[in-house]
């Protein structure tokens, strides 16, 4: 089995798993509710920010994970952008969606 097969297959599981989850966490977020006392006020508001979040950030993982996958059929998948050569697998199982090597970003990072 190839890299590129394994790390397709990892983030199709991913995948599954976040909409597995997401599946779990899709009942409608509960109208803020009302509480007299102000403890209990921001504990809900907390609890409803927090599930707000977290259905953010699992809807953003899944879009990166659905352009990684439509990347991953071209032929330009895992190369660098910048100085044309592989990106190493490693680097590819860690960070899949990226688009350059390591020397190339610290060159860019460093500003030079």
């Amino acid at each position: 089995m190839t890299k590129r097969v394994r790390l397709r297959e990892e983030l199709s599981r991913q995948r599954a798993a976040l909409l597995t989850s997401w599946n779990l966490a899709l009942a409608p977020l509960s109208e803020r509710a009302l509480y007299a006392d102000p403890a209990d006020q921001a504990a809900s508001d907390f609890g409803h920010d927090l599930a707000i979040q977290v259905r953010t950030r699992v809807i953003a993982r899944l879009k990166q994970i659905e352009h990684v996958l439509m990347l991953m059929q071209t032929k330009h998948y895992g190369w660098c952008r910048r100085c044309r050569k592989t990106i190493p697998y490693a680097r590819l199982v860690v960070q899949p969606d990226t688009r350059f090597c390591v020397a190339c970003l610290e060159f860019m990072e460093s500003g030079r």
